[in-house]
């Protein structure tokens, strides 16, 4: 055996020893029992005896005395007592590294069986000396063991495809509307209509201020009142619900109907960072004044204005309109094929348990998308909170279904030696580079960045084995 030139002048240098000797943990002796923890958790309890645990140790001390040079002394020749002064906290260090990952290894093998762990375990309560020997536990989620029976053939009973009529008419609106054009309203006798875009001046007035500054017009009495803040030419598209920087629920209903120069109103509450502090955290009513008003307006749909859009005639434009979203339904009749057999398999093996910390996890992960969802369309955080803690319920069934979709595509994928090559990962990469208008290279070094490559790997694995149930499936088509 080679010896290793290691410099060992720093006595914390860190002694990663794996020599091609046969170390005791190679062929260890150890004793392990398995204690099922819930559904889908084990503990496992391992032991290596202490002579195992010496042999280890004396054999990496006995391979740096083999290595070192030390000063009085020729190459291998310096006392066994003096390298255990210099590098036995070190070795022992390693040693109990080493036989960790060994006794785990052989443990998980004998006892469990690796392919039956899902990510790694947690190692806890670790208890190691050369009198007493290595002692740890190790807590494992396991997946759950289920039967599907035959995952071929399975029927599926799905509607015809059909494009309606009516669909094309709304597709060629869309495109319209793409193409159409803001243009200002000119009509003194014109409404604020739904999806128009206005120019508004804002009044803040406080909710008790502005019932008696209303009740002073009715009366046409004189008042000092006045708003606490005014905004002129907010620009706010409908039917959105944030003007400018307050979020007004059904901002939309209180202005149409609104002619230029009249006034609407809607109640707000007031931010707690509001710039007028007498307005913090305060009811609040929005008094709004129409001063412009901008309207869509669509082309009439005529051959030519087709032309002008890329299209032949208003007959091909149909007919495109038609392919394309025949398309769009073939796609999506593939994944309602798919959930449908995956709904067809988890029937057969029941509603089997699944890993409790997992569950939780992923109903975390998704109430937290729920949250932020919500949020991006514009509710306030205490709406998005109650919403999602009145969905915890519907949350969590769905991560359990969902859940119980992936181990049974896991149990398939296995069966069929299902695999995604580089070649997948990197075609599927340039895809994203392509929607992107990037260079796919910018692309991995992103995904490597966020360490979300290992993640694009799974999607390609769920996408070949549920396309491999489809392909196997006896798809009916019934009314």
């Amino acid at each position: 055996m080679a010896d290793h030139d290691h410099d060992h002048s720093n006595c914390d240098h860190d002694h990663d020893h794996d020599h091609g000797h046969d170390h005791a943990a190679s062929d260890m002796r150890l004793t392990a029992v398995v204690e099922d923890l819930g559904p889908c958790k084990k503990l496992l309890k391992v032991e290596v005896p202490p002579d195992a645990v010496k042999r280890e140790i004396s054999h990496r001390l006995e391979h740096i005395r083999r290595g070192v040079t030390l000063k009085g002394f020729r190459k291998g020749k310096a006392p066994r007592n003096r390298i255990e002064q210099l590098y036995g906290d070190t070795v022992r260090e390693d040693a109990r590294d080493h036989l960790l990952k060994e006794g785990y290894v052989k443990a998980l093998k004998e006892q469990v069986g690796p392919e039956k762990v899902l990510g790694e375990g947690t190692i806890e309560n670790v208890a190691f000396s050369a009198d007493e020997g290595l002692k740890f536990e190790v807590t494992l989620h396991t997946r759950p063991e289920i039967d599907i029976g035959d995952h071929k053939g399975v029927e599926v009973k799905i509607p015809p495809l059909r494009v309606k009529e009516e669909d094309i008419d709304q597709a060629i609106d869309r495109l319209r509307r793409a193409r159409g054009e803001m243009r200002p309203v000119d009509d003194p006798a014109a409404v604020v209509e739904p999806e128009d875009l206005l120019s508004v001046d804002v009044q803040v007035w406080l909710s008790d201020e502005y019932e008696r500054f209303t009740q002073a017009q009715g009366s046409e009495q004189q008042t000092e009142l006045k708003p606490l803040k005014e905004h002129f030419a907010l620009q706010v598209q409908l039917p959105a619900a944030q003007l400018d920087a307050y979020e007004v629920e059904d901002l939309a209903d209180s202005l149409v109907g609104l002619k230029v120069g009249e006034w609407g109103e809607a109640e707000v509450d007031l931010p707690d960072d509001f710039e007028v502090v007498e307005g913090r955290n305060e009811p609040a009513v929005l008094r709004i004044r129409i001063e412009a008003i901008k309207r869509l307006v669509m082309a009439e749909l005529t051959d030519d204005w087709a032309k002008e859009a890329g299209h032949g005639s208003l007959t091909d434009l149909r007919r495109e309109v038609r392919e394309e979203l025949q398309q769009r339904l073939e796609l999506g009749r593939r994944h309602e094929v798919e959930l449908k057999i995956l709904g067809a398999l988890l029937e057969r093996v029941g509603q089997f348990p699944l890993p409790s910390d997992l569950v939780d996890k992923e109903i975390e992960n998704a109430e937290r998308r729920k949250f932020i969802e919500m949020r991006i369309q514009g509710q306030p955080e205490e709406a998005a909170k109650a919403a999602v803690e009145e969905e915890r319920d519907t949350i969590r069934r769905e991560v359990e279904r969902t859940l119980r979709f992936f181990f049974i595509l896991d149990l398939v994928a296995k069966r069929e030696n299902v695999a995604v090559s580089e070649r997948d990962v990197d075609a599927r990469i340039a895809r994203i580079a392509a929607a992107r208008g990037q260079h796919p290279a910018r692309v991995r070094e992103e995904l490597e960045k966020h360490d979300v490559l290992g993640q694009v790997r799974h999607d390609l694995m769920e996408e070949k084995t549920r396309a491999l149930l489809r392909e196997h499936a006896r798809v009916v088509e019934e009314e």
